[in-house]
């Protein structure tokens, strides 16, 4: 008890209590950030702004970097590593069917894995760092960020009922924001099992009162009739929208996603996070690849590999 209660304690004062996050772990960063701060364009101040009263903003990728390739890049690279886990994700998707997976998550494989190995010179790096997109973050964080997890994720369709994330909940605090980007790699429609988010509920005053909610072991999860108790569903957005769409969102908010009824679903997505994060997500380099230019902007595993 006497434990939980210090973790507790070392949580709120190092992620929740403002002024120690940001001037005590996050000094160095902050004060770099003021000295450099981004330089936005258009497409990239509307979406912060919209973060900023919303928890959740979209736009497309085309339109924040300018840059009509990396879209075709990443999908190039997911198609080519579905190609190459074949038997993986058949399995899965059989597990997935008959119940037998033993996790949380049968509906979706991480192509990349649980601990991914990135290089920094790669499209799956350049998009999480490209300047309009970390930009937005390290001005939402009000400091230089980095990068904590990148990953592709493939969500399966079925006709089961929703489950785990796929159910209202919030990310555990692992940090002071939680901040995500999602890219389709495909359209996602309704039926694709689209991010959705509880508009306005990032910040404190709007997450309470809290929804009745049951824990499944990971973190509280809330059916919609429960969340429409204290969130009116007038304030819950699905991010539908083609291949190339972007989704910027800080999920301390409450969200779902991946409950694909009708059509699969592929993802690009990236954390942020400041030195205060818990780094449970811990990015690795390629073997002879030098850590130390790239530790500002990737949170990387303790000896980078």
């Amino acid at each position: 008890m006497a434990a939980t209660t210090l973790a507790r304690a070392r949580n709120t004062v190092k992620r929740r209590f403002t002024p120690t996050w940001r001037y005590v772990f996050n000094l160095g960063p902050t004060l770099e950030h003021r000295r450099h701060p981004p330089v936005l364009g258009e497409a990239a101040r509307a979406v912060l702004d919209r973060l900023r009263v919303d928890g959740a903003a979209s736009t497309t990728l085309e339109e924040l970097t300018g840059d009509a390739t990396l879209l075709p890049r990443l999908q190039e690279l997911a198609r080519a590593l579905e190609a190459e886990q074949a038997e993986r994700l058949e399995e899965r998707r059989r597990q997935m069917m008959d119940g037998t997976f033993p996790g949380h998550k049968d509906y979706v494989v991480f192509l990349l894995g649980r601990h991914p190995t990135i290089d920094p010179e790669s499209v799956l790096a350049q998009v999480a760092l490209h300047g309009q997109l970390k930009g937005i973050a390290d001005a939402y964080f009000g400091l230089r960020t980095a990068v904590a997890d990148i990953n592709l994720w493939r969500t399966f369709a079925s006709n089961r009922p929703p489950r785990s994330s796929q159910l209202w909940h919030r990310d555990l605090q692992q940090d002071h924001h939680v901040l995500k980007l999602f890219v389709h790699l495909e359209d996602v429609v309704e039926g694709g099992g689209p991010f959705s988010y509880a508009l306005g509920t990032h910040t404190r005053r709007q997450r309470e009162p809290l929804p009745e909610a049951r824990h499944d072991g990971m973190t509280l999860r809330s059916h919609d009739d429960e969340l429409a108790e204290v969130v009116p569903r007038e304030r819950w957005r699905a991010f539908t929208g083609p291949a190339g769409s972007v989704v910027f969102a800080d999920t301390i908010g409450y969200h779902r996603g991946g409950w694909a009824t009708t059509t699969p679903r592929l993802l690009y997505q990236a954390l942020y996070a400041s030195q205060a994060s818990t780094r449970d997500y811990q990015l690795r380099l390629p073997p002879g690849v030098d850590p130390k230019p790239w530790e500002k902007d990737l949170l990387l595993a303790r000896n980078g590999r």
